[in-house]
C-alpha cells in the first residue's frame, strides 16, 4: 500500500529531496520510532552525497512496510508541502486505496498512534491559523536599492515605496528596520545576520525594493544575490527560532523584459479605469523560485518573464500591497486574500512607458507563490 505508493517515487525522491529536508525526516522518523538512533548516524555517516543519504532514507522506511512509509509521507507533506504536491502523492496514496478523509482514520493505520493519525489526515484549510499575537509581531526587514554602480539604473521613487512599507508593518506590530543601497555581498550577509537572530517573534517579513535578473536580486554594486542566498537563510534547519512559521517575502522588482499588453474586457462590477501613468520598468530578471519547505510565501511585483513599475510616486506594486495590507488586516483577512485584491487592483492599472523616444503601453500583474500551510492573519495590534 503506502510502502508501494513510495517505491513508485523513489528515483524521484532520490534525485530532488534536498538535504535539509533529509535531516528533518530523520530527526522526525527518529523521534516517532520508525529509525533508530542507529538506523539515523548511519544514513547520514555513511553516505557522503544527498542522493545516497535520500536513497539509504527511502528504502530503509520502505522496507519497514506500510505503516512507516504512511508516516514517513506524512511528515514529508508537514516538511516541504511543494515537493509532496509535486510528487502527486495525494493522487497516488488515493490510487493505492489509502483515502485521507478528514476526522477518520486512515485505513490501515491502526499500528500509528493517534498523533501519527492526525497528521496524515490533510489540512482544508478552515480551522488553522498561524499564531499572531507575539509583541513585537516580528521583524519587518526592507532593503531599498535606490543607488547604483550605474546612475542610470537609479531607482526614483523608490524612497516612497519603502516608507510605506515600514508605516503600515509599523501599524501591524512590526520592528521594521531598514537598509538602504546594499551590495550582492551586503544583503546575503544581512540574511544570513537576520536568520542567526534570536529575536524572531510569530512571522518574519522581508521586503526587497531594487533591480532583478534570473538568478536573483541585485544589488547597488550591479552583482547578483541569489533567491536562494535571500531565502534559505530562514528555513527550519538555518533558522530553527522560524520553525513552522511564516516567512514572507515581497519583491518590488523586474522578473524579465516582455511588456504585458492590453486585452479588453467587458467590466462586470464598479471597477474603476486604469491611471495614465508615465512609468518605467525596474530593469531585467526572471523567475523568482520558492524553495522546497514549508511555511514560505513569495510575492513579487510581476509574473515570470515581463517587466514591474514604478514612477516618481512609488511602484503599483508597493502601492497596492500598503493600502491592502492595512484595510484588508483590519477586516481580518488572510494574506493570500490581500494579496488576490492586490493583484486585481495592480492589473487594472495602466500606464505609458517611454523606450529610446517610443512610447508603449505599460500593464502588468503581481503575482504570489506559497507554501504556507496555515492561513496567514496580520492580527493588528
Amino acid at each position: 500500500m503506502a510502502d508501494k505508493v513510495l517505491e513508485e517515487v523513489r528515483v524521484q525522491i532520490v534525485d530532488d529531496l534536498e538535504g535539509p529536508v533529509i535531516k528533518q525526516l530523520l530527526d522526525d522518523l527518529r523521534e516517532k520510532k520508525v529509525l533508530n538512533k542507529g538506523e539515523v548516524e548511519s544514513i547520514l555517516e555513511e553516505n557522503p552525497s544527498r542522493g545516497d543519504k535520500a536513497r539509504k532514507l527511502v528504502d530503509s522506511v520502505k522496507n519497514k512496510g506500510s505503516d512507516a512509509s504512511k508516516i514517513f509521507i506524512a511528515q514529508l507533506k508537514i516538511r516541504d508541502e511543494h515537493f509532496y504536491n509535486k510528487l502527486k502523492l495525494g493522487d497516488l496514496l488515493q490510487s493505492a486505496g489509502v483515502n485521507f478523509t478528514p476526522g477518520a482514520p486512515t485505513p490501515g493505520a491502526s499500528a500509528l498512534g493517534a498523533s501519527d493519525k492526525q497528521l496524515i489526515e490533510p489540512d482544508d484549510g478552515s480551522r488553522k491559523e498561524y499564531t499572531m499575537n507575539s509583541v513585537p509581531r516580528g521583524l519587518c526587514v526592507i532593503i531599498n536599492n535606490v543607488k547604483f554602480k550605474n546612475p542610470e539604473k537609479n531607482r526614483e521613487g523608490s524612497k516612497i515605496d519603502a516608507a510605506g512599507l515600514k508605516k503600515v508593518f509599523t501599524y501591524l506590530g512590526f520592528t521594521v528596520r531598514t537598509h538602504e543601497d546594499q551590495t550582492a555581498k551586503q544583503m546575503r550577509e544581512l540574511m544570513l545576520s537576520y536568520s542567526k537572530t534570536e529575536k524572531h517573534g510569530d512571522c518574519f517579513v522581508c521586503c526587497i525594493l531594487s533591480h532583478g535578473k534570473q538568478e536573483g536580486v541585485i544589488g547597488t554594486d550591479m552583482r547578483t544575490c541569489s533567491t536562494k542566498d535571500i531565502l534559505s537563510p530562514f528555513d527550519g534547519i538555518n533558522c530553527p527560532p522560524l520553525a513552522g512559521k511564516p516567512k514572507v517575502f515581497f519583491i518590488q522588482a523586474c522578473r524579465g523584459k516582455n511588456r504585458q499588453t492590453k486585452v479588453h474586457v467587458t467590466a462586470d462590477d464598479d471597477a474603476t479605469e486604469g491611471d495614465d501613468d508615465t512609468v518605467t520598468s525596474d530593469d531585467p530578471g526572471e523567475a523568482y523560485t520558492l524553495p522546497k519547505h514549508s511555511d514560505y510565501l513569495v510575492s513579487t511585483s510581476t509574473v515570470e518573464d515581463y517587466v514591474s513599475y514604478k514612477n516618481k510616486y512609488g511602484s503599483w506594486f508597493i502601492g497596492s500591497l500598503c493600502s491592502q495590507l492595512e484595510t484588508g488586516s483590519q477586516r481580518g483577512d488572510d494574506i493570500s486574500a490581500i494579496l488576490t485584491e492586490v493583484n486585481d487592483e495592480v492589473s487594472r492599472r495602466e500606464g505609458i512607458e517611454l523606450v529610446n523616444e517610443v512610447k508603449y503601453d505599460a500593464k502588468m500583474t503581481s503575482e504570489h507563490r506559497s507554501t504556507l500551510r496555515k492561513k496567514l492573519i496580520f492580527r493588528i495590534p
